[in-house]
C-alpha cells in the first residue's frame, strides 16, 4: 500500500531527473508532475542551436515519450499550470484543480525578463520554450536581418545559428564584454573576436533603446543613437524565476525560492530544484540561483536523496557549462573570478586553448575550447586540489 505521494511542480529538467532519481532510489509512492506546458518535457540546450537551425525537430528533443513516464510509473500531467500552494493542507492549486501532496518539490523554473520597450505586434521574439524556438525558426525562414539584444550565452548562440543560416546578424550588448561575468575579461575578449571573425556586427557599451515599426519591428535605436534596420529582434535580457504562484504560501521567495542548506523551502516537506531554488553555497558563502543544467540535475539529485532517507548534507556542486557557438565547442568549470588566469594550452585566438584559472595557489577554474580530454584532464584535476604550479603538466600530460 503507497503512503506517500510526492508532487513535483514544473515539468523542465529539473523536475524529470527528480522522477528519475526518485524511482532509482526504490521510491515505491505516488508520482505527479505538473507541467504548464502542453508539451512532453524537452531538453532546452538544443533551442538554441539544432532547433534554429533545423538539424532537430521539435518533437528530437524531448526527454522520453509518455510510455516512458507510464513505464516508470509516474503521473505526468502537461498543461496543468500552478496557481496557488497551501503548506498547511498540502495541496498545490493548478487550473485544473486541486492537487494533494505528502511531499512537494518546486520545480517551476525561470522565464524570460519582459523587454523594456514598446514593442510592434510582430518580429519581436524570446527564446525559452519549444514554441520559442518555433517561433525564431518560422522567422528565420523568411531570410530576416537579426538583431540580437543580449550577449548571453543564448543570445550569442541565437546569433550563431542565425549566421550558420547566412543571415545578417547584429548583436548588442550593454555590456563593455559579453560573458565576462561567466569566463573573466582575457577570455571574454576571445568570444569577442569570435563572433567577429564569423560575420557577426557585436556592438558593446550600447543597448536597444527603442525599437521602430508599427506592425512589424523595423528597426532599432540603440542608446548610442545609431539605427539598425532589422525584421527580427530577438532579446536575450536573462531571466526571472517563477514564483508568483506562492504568493501568500508563507515560503520565503527573494530573486527565487529561498533554501537552506538541504534544498528545503521552509516546511520540512517542501524542496525546490532547478533555476527556481535560491540557497547559499556552503563553499563559498553566497547565495545564488544555479542557472546551469548539470546544478539542475545534481540538485534534482540530492532532494531525491532526501526525500527517500539519505543522510543529510548540506548541497553542494561545482559550477559547469558549456556553450556551442560557430561551430566551437566551449566547456567551463569551477570559478572565472580567479586572481590569476593563464592559457595553459593553445592559443586565444586559436580554433582550440585550455585557460586555467587560479587562486590561493590552487587551480580554481578551467574552460576549454574544443580540447574535450584536457578539459577533463584537469578539471579532475581541479576537483582533487591540484597546485597551481603543477596545472600545465597535468592538463599537458
Amino acid at each position: 500500500m503507497r503512503t506517500r505521494r510526492v508532487v513535483v511542480a514544473g515539468g523542465g529538467l529539473a523536475a524529470v531527473r527528480v522522477t528519475e532519481f526518485l524511482r532509482r532510489r526504490g521510491f515505491d509512492g505516488a508520482v505527479v508532475v505538473l507541467g504548464d506546458e502542453p508539451h512532453l518535457p524537452y531538453d532546452r540546450p538544443p533551442l538554441s542551436k539544432d532547433v534554429l537551425t533545423g538539424k532537430s525537430r521539435p518533437q528530437d528533443v524531448t526527454f522520453k515519450d509518455g510510455q516512458a513516464f507510464a513505464d516508470l510509473d509516474v503521473e505526468l500531467r502537461t498543461g496543468c499550470a500552478v496557481l496557488g500552494l497551501d503548506p498547511v493542507r498540502g495541496v498545490v492549486e493548478t487550473v485544473a484543480g486541486r492537487v494533494p501532496y505528502d511531499d512537494l518539490v518546486v520545480c517551476t523554473g525561470a522565464r524570460p525578463r519582459p523587454v523594456p520597450w514598446q514593442t510592434p505586434p510582430e518580429g519581436v521574439l524570446v527564446l525559452r520554450t519549444v514554441d520559442d524556438a518555433v517561433a525564431i525558426r518560422a522567422e528565420l525562414e523568411r531570410r530576416p536581418t537579426v538583431v540580437v539584444a543580449g550577449a548571453g550565452f543564448v543570445g550569442a548562440e541565437v546569433a550563431s545559428s542565425a549566421r550558420a543560416l547566412g543571415l545578417d546578424v547584429t548583436v548588442v550588448e550593454v555590456q563593455p564584454t559579453p560573458l565576462a561575468r561567466a569566463v573573466g575579461p582575457l577570455v571574454a575578449a576571445a568570444f569577442v573576436s569570435m563572433h567577429r571573425a564569423n560575420g557577426t556586427d557585436l556592438r558593446c557599451g550600447v543597448a536597444v533603446a527603442e525599437v521602430l515599426g508599427r506592425e512589424r519591428v523595423e528597426a532599432v535605436r540603440l542608446t548610442d543613437g545609431s539605427v539598425l534596420p532589422c525584421d527580427l529582434l530577438v532579446a536575450g535580457l536573462g531571466v526571472v524565476p517563477n514564483v508568483e504562484w506562492l504568493a501568500g504560501s508563507g515560503l520565503r521567495v527573494d530573486d527565487g525560492v529561498v533554501c537552506d542548506g538541504q534544498l528545503c523551502a521552509g516546511p520540512s516537506n517542501v524542496h525546490a530544484a532547478g533555476d527556481v531554488a535560491r540557497w547559499t553555497d556552503p563553499r563559498t558563502g553566497r547565495s545564488a540561483r544555479g542557472q546551469q543544467w548539470m546544478v539542475a540535475v545534481e540538485q534534482a539529485r540530492h532532494v531525491a536523496n532526501r526525500l527517500t532517507g539519505g543522510a543529510p548534507a548540506p548541497f553542494t556542486t561545482g559550477r559547469y557549462f558549456w556553450t556551442h557557438q560557430y561551430g566551437h565547442h566551449f566547456q567551463f568549470a569551477g570559478d572565472a573570478g580567479a586572481r590569476e588566469v593563464r592559457v595553459l594550452c593553445g592559443a586565444l585566438e586559436a580554433d582550440e586553448f585550455v585557460v586555467g584559472y587560479g587562486d590561493g595557489g590552487r587551480l580554481v577554474g578551467v574552460l576549454a575550447k574544443n580540447r574535450s580530454a584536457a578539459f577533463v584532464r584537469a578539471k579532475t584535476a581541479m576537483d582533487r586540489g591540484v597546485a597551481w604550479d603543477d596545472v600545465h603538466a597535468t592538463v599537458l600530460g
